[in-house]
């Protein structure tokens, strides 16, 4: 089998670029190791016999995106989706080992932060409605890349089937150390562009988020946000992750080393976070209908062992220039970390994307 271009990586980045390249009439075939599409891109919704047609997802990837990121808006009109402003209105709470929890006046965030009507993934799922299914493969895993003559020589894993597909070029929206860490290049790839590629940090990769889901945002009649920090844990920030005409729900990012998580059960989590929600809005959030919890370390299509070290701030993202023209530009990154701005956020696969995909010439 061949094909014009091979897209490592269902999700944002991957499926963008999979949408220009379609609406471009060019041949392609995009490949994802998960079994779903979406990547870091998750939206969870507890499963309930009479739920609507359009569940209403939490995220438990990516949740935000800004006003001065005119692609994500501008690709939400384009699907026909609506986002809405975080809720910040009321007060936030804080707790530390010495005082315990308190009340303070929200600071609000600057400039406000939106999120999707009905999660994140609706983004993947309206993409992927506008692409033929035929060249979306789910469950396969690159394994080799080989450059062979004037094309590329792709090994691809699926079940105990292994399958090899010439392209012309290759597309890898997936983050750079990954790509390094999980697919065998022929010839490898110089020693010093290895480096800097596996340098590249994941974003999300050290990341675990929960979310407790309730039949309403009760913390508002209490004068609350749902925004809160915390030195105690295990959640070190707290908002509100209510859908705006959903039931109520809170999310955390938690606060615990990656390293350290690794040892401890996902249900230990669960009931310390939802313990600690307790504390901080009171006890009408110790009985959840659902909890979702995301430890983005335990995922192999996602982390690796290079990511079990913290981050402190955002990563300056962009690939190094030795990386821009691999086998003569035939090999190309293209996740959000490759992004030349914006890397790391929604807007920053958006511009990967496009940067791997420029219109053809006239």
């Amino acid at each position: 089998m061949k094909t014009e271009t091979l897209i490592v990586g269902g999700g944002l980045s991957g499926l963008y670029a999979a949408t220009r390249l379609f609406q471009q009439s060019r041949d392609f075939l995009l490949f994802e190791g998960r079994d779903r599409l979406g990547g870091r891109i998750l939206s969870e919704s507890p499963r309930q016999p009479d739920a609507p047609s359009q569940p209403k997802g939490y995220d438990l990837g990516p949740t935000w995106f800004w006003p001065d990121q005119p692609r994500m808006a501008r690709l939400l009109t384009e699907l026909g989706l609506e986002s809405f402003e975080q809720y910040s209105a009321g007060a936030s709470r804080y707790e530390d080992p010495q005082r315990g929890a308190e009340t303070f006046k929200n600071p609000g965030m600057s400039p406000v932060s939106l999120r999707v009507s009905g999660g994140m993934a609706r983004v993947i799922d309206a993409l992927a409605d506008r692409l033929p299914s035929d060249r979306l493969r789910l469950s396969s895993k690159v394994t080799k890349i080989a450059k062979s003559g004037a094309n590329l020589t792709v090994s691809i894993q699926n079940g105990d089937e292994l399958h090899v597909i010439e392209a012309e070029r290759v597309l890898l929206a997936l983050p750079p150390r990954l790509a390094l860490r999980s697919i065998d290049f022929t010839p490898a790839l110089p020693t010093d562009l290895r480096d800097a590629l596996i340098a590249i940090p994941t974003w999300m990769a050290g990341h675990a988020k929960v979310v407790a889901v309730y039949d309403r945002p009760f913390w508002r009649a209490q004068g609350l946000s749902g925004h809160g920090f915390s030195h105690i844990g295990p959640a070190m920030e707290i908002h509100d992750a209510s859908q705006p005409d959903g039931p109520g729900a809170l999310f955390g990012f938690l606060g615990i080393p990656a390293e350290q998580r690794r040892s401890i059960e996902a249900e230990t989590l669960r009931s310390a976070a939802i313990a600690q929600f307790v504390r901080l809005f009171g006890p009408d959030a110790a009985q959840p209908s659902a909890v979702f919890l995301k430890d983005w370390i335990n995922d192999p299509l996602t982390a690796t062992t290079d990511d079990l070290a913290p981050l402190y701030s955002h990563p300056h993202y962009g690939l190094p220039r030795a990386a821009q023209n691999v086998w003569d530009g035939q090999l190309v990154f293209c996740a959000t970390e490759a992004a030349s701005h914006q890397g790391g956020f929604l807007e920053g696969a958006l511009v990967a994307a496009e940067e791997a995909t420029p219109e053809p010439a006239l």
